[in-house]
């Protein structure tokens, strides 16, 4: 094959196609991405118990092969491959959210009207995204699923106050963020993930949220999970496969803590666990509260000291600013004293009468 030339076989006809690189000002065709118009190819629907139908479409077989292709690798004279993203030029099969890709996903020129969008990939070999971007104008948004991708960081969706799902499993997230505005989140899938704390102001925040899903991450202290007392209307949680999974009495422990779960790890809670879970945690939540009590004590001891030496300090620095000011007007008192001896003087000195030294 010759240099700046690529080939692509069409999932439509298996016909292969020849597409020579032209320059940046060419109207026929952008040199960054082979996307031929959306009523060139079918697109293909999956249905989803959860999802709308009319807007859940499948990122795969006919479909990738213009509507995931962002970029286009060219060979150069020297035979080094380059791409439109040079900073990801290490990571093969990167893919990028636009709000083109997302129009023609859902077929809503309007984004706005967008309900439902999936962009999971589940097929081998399909190239994957790693940011959240551009998902700004699809303010009434309730079903974003991005599973399955390379997703480091949970970002840039303040925009999406009415968001009630969100799926983010498979992907290399490290830490819960971003989410803080998610007061109608009802599901949150963060499985296979690498995340090891549970903030402390998801409980705070997320308070709509019924079913969380943590499987298969680094969690390993039962202390942080029952930071989700207040989530009252929380009814299923996975977090089977990792640390803390393995701990005795761990089913029990957040049975005694989270009343109002149903379901954990996918199993039913039974009426045995939950009459079980406060014989066996009753008095240990009584030691804690009184060890919670007295290092409240002690704050509040600490605190009290710290105020004693914050008035002591606040009255010397007054002693201190009333020592100047005395200093200060002593100082213009003598100012003056001063003043008036000088101008006692300099009046003596121009009233003595002139003597002729010729009359003597």
């Amino acid at each position: 094959m010759k240099k700046g030339v690529t080939q692509r076989i069409s999932p439509r006809r298996g016909a292969k196609v020849s597409l020579r690189m032209q320059s940046l000002g060419s109207p026929l065709l952008d040199p960054y991405s082979l996307t031929p118009h959306p009523t060139h190819l079918p697109l293909h629907r999956t249905t989803h118990s959860k999802m709308d139908s009319n807007h859940q479409l499948d990122i795969t077989d006919a479909n990738e092969d213009w509507l995931l292709t962002e970029t286009v690798a060219i060979e150069s004279r020297e035979g080094r491959v380059w791409s439109k993203h040079s900073d990801e030029e290490s990571i093969q099969g990167i893919r990028y959210i636009t709000e083109d890709l997302i129009s023609r996903l859902t077929k809503q020129d309007n984004l706005a009207f967008v309900r439902s969008l999936n962009l999971a990939v589940t097929k081998s070999g399909d190239k994957k995204f790693k940011f959240i971007e551009n998902l700004e104008k699809c303010e009434h948004l309730q079903i974003l699923n991005v599973s399955h991708n390379v997703i480091e960081k949970i970002e840039k969706l303040e925009k999406l106050h009415n968001l009630r799902e969100l799926h983010l499993s498979n992907n290399i997230i490290h830490k819960i963020e971003g989410l803080e505005h998610m007061a109608s989140l009802q599901l949150l899938n963060l499985s296979s993930n690498d995340i090891g704390h549970v903030p402390l102001w998801l409980a705070k925040k997320l308070r709509s949220l019924q079913t969380l899903n943590l499987q298969r991450n680094k969690i390993s202290s039962l202390h942080e999970l029952s930071r989700l007392k207040p989530l009252k209307n929380l009814t299923e949680l996975t977090l089977a496969e990792n640390p803390i999974a393995n701990l005795p009495h761990y089913r029990l422990f957040l049975v005694f803590h989270l009343r109002s779960l149903e379901t954990l790890d996918g199993q039913p809670i039974s009426q045995e666990e939950r009459e079980q879970a406060p014989q066996r945690f009753q008095m240990e939540e009584i030691e804690r509260l009184e060890q919670d009590l007295e290092c409240r004590v002690a704050e509040i001891g600490r605190l009290q000291s710290e105020q004693v030496a914050a008035v002591e300090e606040l009255e010397q620095q007054e002693e201190l600013i009333d020592q100047l000011q005395l200093k200060s007007l002593q100082q213009q008192h003598c100012q003056a004293q001063q003043k008036q001896e000088l101008d006692t003087k300099t009046e003596l000195l121009f009233s003595r009468p002139l003597v002729d030294p010729f009359l003597k």
